[in-house]
């Protein structure tokens, strides 16, 4: 599997004030950056992220050559080429599946079409 991220930074819920862990992301694509908090990449992921750290994020990457992303804008459907594409889907997360001992439960198993987050901040 490739990485789509560059890396991560991880803050712990009792640094951030927040009442919630927040991350910050570097994708391997394009210089771009995003943060949130709690579950990476979900929906409401940017709840307690204040104007102005989002303010201070903004600044920092545009002096390092970056560009924020916020997350509700990730979330939109992805429609282009992706490794995960049906054919290569249904086997990787099988092997996943296996590796990490996920539940296996395909009654509650809901097919979710890709976003921009998964294009540029997750495993492909």
């Amino acid at each position: 599997m490739v990485s789509s991220q560059h890396g991560d930074i991880t803050v712990p819920t009792e640094a951030t004030g927040c009442e919630r862990p927040m991350w910050v992301v570097l994708s391997n694509f394009g210089g771009f950056v995003t943060a949130g908090t709690g579950g990476m990449g979900m929906p409401g992921s940017e709840q307690g992220l204040t104007d102005e750290f989002l303010g201070w994020l903004d600044g920092v990457c545009t002096e390092v050559g970056c560009v924020f992303v916020p997350v509700e804008l990730l979330l939109e459907p992805y429609d282009g080429r992706s490794v995960l594409e049906q054919m290569y889907a249904e086997p990787l997360l099988a092997a996943l599946t296996a590796e990490q001992g996920w539940d296996d439960d395909e009654d509650d198993e809901e097919d979710l079409p890709p976003v921009w987050f998964d294009r540029y901040f997750q495993y492909m």
